[in-house]
């Protein structure tokens, strides 16, 4: 065959489907799932506050009713491998997508606590769907750019987020209740989410589609992998809940200990947003020890100084060096051969779940027994983890 048609023929089929005739503007659609998370996350959260005064909760309800989302999100991880072998990722994402603009419609309207419990659960099942099936998106793209491309979508959440903030907050100061301000965010979300689907990546043929587990444990190296997506979702977990705890009892004010969790993530958008092409320089074993190392050497700072500019200097550099590790982690994840993109990228998502529902839980415990600074040194050993596990999850033969 000649060269330029072999060229053409690749071009047409790739990983059993057709590629995208324009694959910036795939990557700009699936871009758009991922800002959507964040932007989605930082509207509701905002009126919270509004709520609890509205049905007159206290923390204790509150508590409970935070527990919904997360309820939802491991339900519909759980299912994801499955869904998304047997229907696509690309349907799993417009389906996930449609999911947490009608919750945010269904939080702002609730007419009592059942229902609120409810659209929280929802918005929780379209999260976990749509975070699973549009990395299997981002990472099916990636390979066909044959660079590192995963950091820049976990940016777009990550700006999406603090995008997603600011715009809640000019709506709550201009006085615009829950319930319209949640309406105008779903609609926005809807008209987004409608007009970006016809570009996100056509599944394979069903003929040509692997079987999708229910029950999906790593295999090879995803435990290596999983592992070390643990160990980092605890250390941003329980940073972001922690940071202001940490800067109080270093007796700065309400208001200053509140730029502890801003410098974390203003540090962990940027990284992400710039940090492709870092990974593609360092490569996944050296962009994972040296992420680590970073992270090690911030909250140290903090830890080991008890001084309150230096510990914002330090979980800017602790966000810094966790920016790319997940978005490295699931595209390692994605090249194991021994299981498909969807069940290896469910498997870390899972585990990572779990490492972000008990660190905040541990690192109290913790605080409780030795005091919150002292707390702060598993965040240190977490982050030792990965350095040290690096090596041997970022071989490329499982």
């Amino acid at each position: 065959m000649p060269a330029s048609k072999a060229s053409t023929s690749h071009h047409i089929m790739e990983d059993g489907f057709p590629a995208p005739p324009s694959t910036p503007w795939r990557r700009l659609s699936i871009a758009f799932f991922f800002a959507l998370s964040g932007l989605a996350l930082t509207n509701w959260t905002t009126r919270v506050p509004s709520l609890k005064e509205r049905f007159g909760l206290d923390d204790g309800h509150i508590g409970l009713l935070l527990f919904c989302p997360v309820v939802g999100t491991l339900t519909s991880v759980f299912l994801a491998n499955y869904l998304v072998a047997r229907f696509g990722s690309r349907r799993m994402t417009r389906l996930g997508s449609y999911f947490i603009v009608a919750s945010l419609f269904a939080i702002g309207w609730a007419q009592n606590v059942a229902m609120l419990a409810g659209a929280l659960f929802l918005y929780g099942v379209g999260t976990g769907l749509m975070n699973i099936a549009m990395n299997d998106q981002a990472a099916t793209l990636e390979r066909r750019y044959r660079r590192s491309i995963m950091a820049s979508f976990h940016g777009m959440f990550s700006l999406g987020m603090m995008i997603g903030g600011a715009f809640a907050g000019l709506l709550i100061r201009i006085g615009l209740s829950p319930q319209w301000h949640l309406t105008l965010v779903s609609l926005l979300l809807l008209a987004g989410a409608l007009s970006s689907k016809r570009l996100l990546i056509q599944p394979p043929p069903k003929t040509e589609r692997q079987h999708g587990k229910l029950f999906v444990f790593p295999r090879g190296r995803v435990w290596l992998v999983g592992a070390i997506a643990s160990a980092t979702v605890f250390v941003e977990g329980s940073l972001t809940d922690w940071a202001s705890v940490f800067l109080k009892a270093l007796e700065a004010p309400e208001s200053t200990a509140a730029l502890g969790v801003t410098c974390f993530a203003a540090a962990m958008t940027s990284g992400r947003l710039f940090g492709d092409r870092w990974i593609e320089k360092a490569g996944p074993k050296w962009a994972l020890q040296i992420g680590g190392s970073l992270s090690i050497l911030g909250l140290g700072m903090a830890v080991f100084t008890g001084q309150l500019y230096l510990s914002l200097i330090g979980f800017a550099m602790t966000g810094l060096g966790l920016s790319t590790l997940f978005p490295c982690l699931l595209s390692l994840a994605r090249s194991n051969p021994l299981m498909t993109s969807s069940a290896a990228i469910s498997s870390v998502a899972m585990m990572g779940y779990v490492a972000l529902l008990a660190g905040p839980s541990i690192l109290g415990f913790l605080a409780h027994a030795v005091g919150v600074r002292w707390a702060f040194i598993a965040l240190i050993l977490s982050s030792g983890v990965i350095v040290l596990m690096a090596s041997s999850a970022s071989r490329q033969h499982a």
